[in-house]
């Protein structure tokens, strides 16, 4: 058996002297060099400055220095400036509720000079020299006089060089730059309006002018944000405005790294509102992928509070929900208007005529449907009992905003794509993404009428799911399904949305292995009963069949299928003509 503890001698209690009390106070503002570059970089923006210009050697740790043009700083101010507490953004509580700075603790210069040699070269405008305030072991020098010019200049050398224990948990210089660089990256995408300069190691690496924000954001974030195919959006609510760019999809990466967030200008670490902009990519993606994006959020000071975390990274929010469902509507109708595969082509025909006993109103299923998974021979339209001549096809129009839009509908090919010519463009329809899509718009769009069950329905969710099932059965009622516990840890389906009537062994089914929040639920559980009753892949459509799929598939908000994939590819005549080297006229 392990020897127990020797017993902790007894010491009184005593008050630690103020240079032990600023080193571990110290510790949790500044934790390595972007600590030390945040917080500069915060002062020079709240200086007013215009342009701004960053060095550093080994990462930050042999040397740090930010140079800005702003108002500077006189006799009194550096005099103060590295004491604890010393602030000019705030005189009282008061002034936490209206904060508009992105400094105001008081604590940045009096950290760093805890843990570093501090000199600050400080003039305002109309001085003829500058000042100079230098800080060794937290003993400040007497100012001195020194040629400079308006602006302040903050110079951070040996960092932790009093503190060899923290100093040695640093990473490798190379690892540290590159925190470092990401905090430049960060603070100078939330302001374009001012120019950074970056020179590392004695090299010019980075030099942003002033620009627009779509253009700051495009040099910082690099590719793919500088290809030009972004989605711009904006809401508002009471308190706030938000504003976002976004790739347009099909682009997307497979983790949340490309899911940017800044309140009041402040880079944050927030889930909800990077959640948020997820869910509102919810079709245009594929599973696992997700968005490249960034919001901003303006919001009252009153309804924020950055004096949560003590790097700034994280916000306590008053009024989030609301912020995250503007962001999910903005982002959404933003994609829908400017990112959405839309059946819009310019016809080339001027006369349609419909198909007669089929309008533009009826639902594809009226033609007879042949299951099957065999693999199936190409057909056309001519292989029917009419058997006309291709130029005798009938053209339908496809519902659209309002307009039609006419189409030949040619045949199926490779038991898969359902083939229509659009003016000179030749569009191949997946028949199951095209199925996959109307059914999840139509089982979604339940208005909230419930379907009760004549005799309910008994299932046991399987063991990993089960908890999840006892603590939250409730909250499915918001979505149209009822269900009710009974003996020995099974369920009963009592009722479901009239949308999804016929579908009961499907819901089931999905119900028994579901593994996330009932909130986060929806879109899944009408993607997955919506896969389950689409044509497959293989299966034999009749003309009549499949002319309707693709009516109701162009006129689609949007043509990708609940999983992210496209309904259609195009084909267009320019396209054709060069894979045979033909040449147009």
């Amino acid at each position: 058996m392990p020897a127990d503890p020797e017993p902790i001698p007894y010491r009184k209690i005593q008050i630690l002297q103020e240079s032990v009390a600023r080193k571990i106070a110290a510790g949790e503002v500044i934790d390595r060099p972007q600590a030390v570059l945040r917080e500069l970089l915060d002062n020079a923006l709240d200086s007013g400055a215009q342009a701004i210009e960053v060095r550093w050697d080994d990462g930050g740790i042999t040397s740090l220095e930010v140079v800005d043009n702003g108002v500077g700083m006189d006799q009194q101010d550096l005099e103060l400036c590295w004491k604890p507490h010393a602030t000019s953004k705030i005189v009282d509580e008061r002034d936490l509720e209206s904060l508009t700075s992105l400094g105001f603790r008081g604590e940045a210069l009096a950290s760093i000079a805890a843990c570093a040699r501090l000199q600050i070269d400080s003039a305002q405008p109309g001085s003829l020299a500058a000042l100079r305030l230098i800080v060794e072991d937290q003993v400040a020098q007497p100012l001195q006089v020194t040629a400079g010019v308006p602006g302040t200049r903050v110079l951070v050398e040996n960092l932790f060089s009093s503190l060899p224990a923290r100093r040695r948990f640093l990473k490798n210089a190379s690892a540290e730059s590159t925190l470092c660089r990401r905090v430049f990256d960060e603070k100078a995408a939330s302001f374009p309006q001012v120019s950074f300069t970056l020179t590392i190691d004695g090299q010019r690496k980075v030099e942003y002018p002033r620009q627009s924000e779509e253009a700051r954001l495009a040099v910082v974030l690099g590719s793919p944000w500088t290809q030009g195919k972004l989605i711009r959006w904006t809401a508002e609510g009471e308190g706030f405005c938000v504003r976002g760019y976004a790739v347009k999809p099909p682009l997307g990466r497979t983790d949340r790294k490309g899911l940017r967030v800044w309140a009041n200008r402040r880079p944050l670490q927030e889930f909800s509102l990077g959640q948020a902009m997820s869910y509102a990519f919810e079709g245009y993606l594929p599973g696992g992928v997700f968005p490249w994006s960034v919001l901003f959020v303006e919001a009252d000071p009153a309804l924020v509070d950055f004096n949560i975390h003590p790097a700034k990274r994280e916000a306590r929010f008053r009024h989030l929900p609301a912020i995250h469902q503007a962001t999910v509507a903005a982002l959404r109708l933003a994609l829908e208007e400017q990112a959405g595969l839309r059946f819009e082509p310019v016809p080339r025909l001027t006369q349609a005529r419909e198909l007669p006993g089929l309008s533009s109103q009826d639902t594809f299923s009226q033609g007879p449907l042949v299951r099957g998974r065999a693999h199936m021979p190409s057909s056309g339209v001519w292989d029917t009992p009419l058997r006309p001549e291709p130029h005798d096809v009938v053209y339908e129009r496809s519902e659209n905003k309002g307009e039609s839009r006419p189409f030949r509908y040619l045949g199926q090919v490779l038991g898969v794509f359902l083939i229509a010519e659009v003016g000179e463009d030749l569009y191949l329809v997946d028949q199951h993404a095209a199925h996959e899509r109307i059914l999840f718009d139509a089982f979604r769009d339940h208005g909230g009428r419930i379907q009760p069950l004549l005799f309910p329905l008994r299932f046991r969710p399987e063991e990993d799911s089960l908890e999840l099932m006892k603590q939250h059965f409730q909250e499915y009622e918001g979505l149209g399904i009822l269900i009710q516990p009974v003996e020995n840890d099974e369920f009963e389906l009592k009722a479901l949305p009239a949308t999804v009537a016929g579908q009961e062994k499907a819901l089931i089914a999905f119900l028994r292995t579901n593994l996330r929040p009932v909130s986060d639920v929806e879109k899944d559980l009408y993607a997955s009963l919506s896969c389950r009753a689409a044509v497959m892949d293989g299966d034999p459509l009749d003309p009549e069949t499949a002319r309707g799929l693709v009516r109701k598939a162009f006129a689609l908000p949007h043509a990708r299928c609940p999983h992210g994939r496209p309904i259609w590819t195009v084909l267009t005549r320019q396209e054709l003509f060069a894979k045979v080297g033909r040449t147009l006229f």
